[in-house]
């Protein structure tokens, strides 16, 4: 009995609602929307929202006939309701686009057309573009709907975009145009990334209007080469030719380059380009009548480094971390044998510079000194091995060859830099240094914390290097030197001989006058303190610029591998 009673219950239930939307003579299915609008346009931006206000008579259900339009609530109940439209995403389209919104009760429709702006585009046909080594013109597509425009290239990430230059722009009405770009060829031994957006800039006002995606641009590696023509092998080439003093023997070569390097003049270059690096920091810079400048050529079989390829020096690169590096030493002496400074002057090599130069991008750097003749008797010569870091327009390699073959090479200094774990400097070293001292070398370190007595203490007396200095050093006595963590001294708390920056300090600075004098003029020549300090205050390095706007930013550079003293026999007739 009482489930007979819950049936009909129910089933009186069911009448009664079927009754309120189909019996036309009591309810008629109705659908009125309040605004009465047939279409609406809505913003361009992802996430605007409006509502439609409208009263059903019986339960409803909404939908959108486009997929950037959300609508929400889907459906309801009979009485007045609320429909809230919300763009899902930017018309990046270029165009406005449009679509229907249709509400349905009981066989009853109303649809509104519903419109989205256009945002102003530039959309990128691709964002990754890999090309090979050679040089060629790349052409990058883009649509837009700007109109009296023009484009460029902004927000370069790369540190050096020189490689790609734009060289015009192509569009056409409203939707296609493109951007085409020289990329030059790549001579280096690593593949080359720039990244970048294209700006839809006006014409008139030069206003911004538009920004793409980032686009890059991957270029591939130089391939490794052999060698096949040797005719341009083991030629001087004088860069240039002293006008004071005696004449300073500075010769450079290179290691991994080419026939095709040397036939193209591109060897040359970077003998040139090295050469104006060495000349670049007080007081050398100011300094550089003095010197007679060579460069000898060289082909190597291959222009790569590693026991399965063949250089001209046989230059390895230590790696692991460390910024070791190395030659045949040898062979730099032979190939230095054909300056004719050499032929006519043997002995004039045991006083020279000679800096070899790894065509490779690899950080490394490392000099070699305390050679001596076949009598055993130690000399100047000394041999700097400078890959080029990061390509030789790179800030890096002009600093590996000031530090390693000014500062270490010709100067003889050592390194201002230390480390805790090295702990105290041993009696034993400190005995070695005192000797090189002895001979005018290693000036800018000393093993006594007291300022009357340090090798520098003059300047420190002296009120005109009281105050600190264009990159606000000041002198003083700063522990840590040699590598040293104790016991070994420096003059200031940054410099060319520790962190690679902030060029080179009094002492240093001294101790490359005397070495360009006492070479310029001979014997002849006695030092005077205040010779040194006018000349001194009339060349003091000053920064950059570049280098002053972002001094407080700037950072010191890994140090590169202490110098090696060989004690090894080495002339041009070995």
């Amino acid at each position: 009995m009482k489930f007979k009673i819950s049936y009909q219950f129910i089933f009186l239930l069911w009448m009664c609602a079927f009754a309120a939307c189909s019996d036309e003579e009591t309810i008629q299915p109705s659908i009125t929307i309040q605004e009465d609008v047939e279409a609406l346009t809505l913003e361009a931006e992802k996430d605007f929202r409006i509502n439609i206000h409208f009263t059903s008579t019986c339960p409803w259900k909404a939908s959108a006939t486009m997929p950037w339009l959300q609508v929400s609530p889907t459906s309801g109940e009979a009485g007045e309701a609320s429909l809230a439209l919300l763009t899902r995403e930017n018309n990046n389209t270029g165009d406005v686009r449009s679509g229907t919104v249709v509400i349905a009760s009981e066989g009853v429709t109303r649809e509104i057309i519903i419109r989205q702006e256009a945002m102003d585009v530039l959309n990128m046909d691709k964002l990754k573009y890999d090309v090979s080594a050679d040089a060629q013109e790349l052409e990058i597509a883009f649509t837009t709907n700007l109109d009296g425009y023009k484009i460029q290239i902004a927000n370069v990430t790369a540190a050096d975009m020189s490689w790609v230059q734009l060289k015009e722009t192509q569009t056409k009405a409203l939707q296609e145009g493109k951007i085409v770009v020289n990329v030059s060829q790549n001579v280096r031994m690593r593949s080359r990334t720039v990244t970048f957006v294209l700006q839809g800039v006006d014409l008139v006002t030069g206003e911004v209007l538009v920004q793409s995606a980032a686009v890059s641009i991957t270029q591939a590696s130089v391939p490794i080469g052999t060698s096949s023509d040797y005719s341009g092998d083991k030629k001087a080439i004088e860069l240039q030719h002293h006008t004071e003093g005696n004449g300073i023997p500075l010769i450079f070569m290179g290691d991994g380059f080419l026939d095709k390097d040397v036939n193209s003049g591109y060897y040359l270059q970077v003998m040139q380009k090295a050469m104006e690096c060495f000349f670049t920091e007080e007081p050398v810079k100011s300094l550089r009548p003095y010197f007679d400048v060579w460069a000898v050529t060289a082909v190597s079989v291959n222009n790569a480094f590693g026991s399965q390829y063949t250089t001209r020096f046989s230059c390895w690169l230590e790696g692991s971390g460390s910024t070791g590096v190395g030659g045949n030493h040898d062979t730099v002496a032979e190939y230095a044998s054909v300056v004719p400074l050499f032929q006519d002057n043997p002995d004039l090599f045991d006083e020279a510079t000679c800096i070899v130069i790894l065509n490779t991008e690899e950080y490394a750097g490392t000099c070699y000194f305390r050679f001596v003749d076949e009598q055993q008797q130690i000399i100047n010569l000394a041999i700097g091995y400078c890959p080029m870091i990061n390509g030789m327009e790179d800030d890096y390699f002009r600093k590996v060859i000031t530090h390693e073959c000014i500062g270490h090479g010709f100067t003889k200094l050592l390194d201002e830099y230390s480390y805790q774990e090295m702990g105290r400097i041993s009696e034993e070293e400190i005995a070695k240094n005192r000797t090189m001292q002895a001979m005018g070398w290693a000036a800018n370190v000393d093993f006594t914390g007291d300022r009357n007595k340090v090798l520098w203490s003059r300047f420190l007396q002296d009120s005109r290097y009281q105050n600190a200095d264009n990159y606000g050093e000041t002198l003083g006595v700063y522990e840590g030197a040699c590598t040293y963590w104790n016991g070994a001294y420096r003059p200031t708390v940054e410099s060319m001989m520790r962190s690679n920056i902030h060029g080179f300090n009094a002492p240093s600075r001294e101790a490359i006058y005397k070495r360009v004098m006492r070479l310029a003029y001979g014997e002849n020549w006695s030092y005077d303190y205040e010779t040194f300090v006018a000349f001194d205050r009339d060349h003091l390095p000053t920064p950059s610029e570049a280098e002053t706007r972002g001094m407080e930013e700037k950072k010191p550079l890994k140090p590169f591998a202490p110098p090696v003293y060989t004690d090894v026999v080495i002339s041009l007739h070995k």
